[in-house]
């Protein structure tokens, strides 16, 4: 019926131009006998559909799923599914209501119903949709018949919630002006965060980075708030940070260092030429009047000068220099040396 309708309405319309080739409401004004059928046949249209709607039909609904009743030690890490397919049967008018009302409304899973199986060798947990049934019927429209449900099992993954503090780190690229150097440790405040998420991922953090950045031609001290590089299923007590970047100018340093000998017998006595080492580094100015000799000690490997294939000369190597010098340089870096017996 429908269909003879909508044909007659289209003979009426050809009485146009030929030269017209388009269609605007605008013409069934000008054309009296077309534009009171088309009102007629929207309003009968709209009985139809009113009238369709009276009678029973069978439909889906996709819902999101959304888990309650989470014990407040463990947190979900995975489930199977996230959504669920819901067959029903009731009257257009229902369906219609229910689609318009509810399309976006989750329904809810009750973790506290978890039940546990052996799962391809882990031991993992489920929730039958048979069990919720009661609570997905009671989510629809009163005379919304729920035929079938699925998944009819989801499986979800629990792990227990760990709280773990961690330090923040730096990630960035800092270049400095000439004669400009980093005059000491990074600092951050606050100095640490507290991590909040599943044991499997909190186990796996030992610092929280911030986010990558770069600054260039340093010459004075740094501030700025750095957002951190957070990882996704874990919360944190913060997500921005102060970083300060302590800059100075530097000079330069040449100490003499006696070289030592440590671990030679008693019996035998060793000598260097030279006996002292030329040290070279650079320090912030404020670092200059705490930095010493006493802070340095030059060493050579003495196994090697008592070992069968003796070398002509020996290595220094410094084993101990102090924090916040750059670029030490050592000169000579190889001496000779004489052993001789103590009697």
């Amino acid at each position: 019926m429908m269909k003879s309708l909508i044909a007659k309405l289209m003979d009426l319309l050809k009485i146009k131009s030929e030269k017209d080739k388009g269609f605007s409401f605008s013409d069934l004004k000008k054309n009296r006998d077309a534009f009171v059928f088309f009102i007629f046949l929207m309003i009968s249209t709209a009985f139809w559909f009113l009238n369709a709607l009276r009678d029973d039909y069978i439909t889906e609904f996709s819902y999101p799923v959304r888990f309650v009743n989470i014990p407040d030690n463990q947190t979900i890490v995975d489930a199977s599914d996230t959504k669920i397919n819901l067959r029903v049967r009731a009257n257009g008018y229902t369906i219609l209501r229910q689609f318009v009302t509810s399309t976006f409304l989750p329904v809810s899973y009750d973790v506290s119903q978890l039940r546990r199986i052996n799962r391809n060798g882990d031991n993992q947990a489920f929730i039958l949709s048979r069990d919720q049934y009661s609570v997905i019927a009671g989510q629809l429209l009163l005379g919304v018949e729920v035929l079938s449900i699925y998944p009819d099992t989801v499986f979800v993954a629990l792990e227990k919630v760990l709280k773990k503090t961690v330090p923040i780190k730096l990630n960035a690229e800092i270049g400095f002006e000439k004669q400009f150097l980093l005059a000491g440790d990074i600092s951050f405040q606050p100095e640490s965060v507290v991590i909040t998420g599943p044991q499997s991922i909190v186990d796996t953090i030992t610092s929280v980075y911030t986010k990558s950045f770069s600054v260039d031609r340093l010459r004075d001290t740094l501030y700025r708030q750095v957002s951190l590089d957070l990882v996704r299923g874990l919360s944190y007590s913060h997500n921005r940070a102060k970083v300060t970047i302590p800059v100075e100018p530097f000079s330069e340093k040449v100490l003499s260092i006696p070289i030592e000998v440590p671990g030679l017998p008693d019996s035998l006595r060793l000598k260097t030429f030279p006996s002292q080492v030329s040290v070279t580094f650079r320090a912030g100015i404020s670092q200059f009047e705490r930095i010493s000799d006493s802070d340095f000690r030059a060493v050579i490997d003495v196994e090697s000068a008592l070992g069968t294939e003796r070398p002509h000369r020996l290595r220094v190597r410094l084993e101990t220099t102090p924090t916040g010098i750059q670029s030490v340089d050592i000169s000579p870096l190889f001496v000779e040396y004489l052993i001789e017996r103590v009697r």
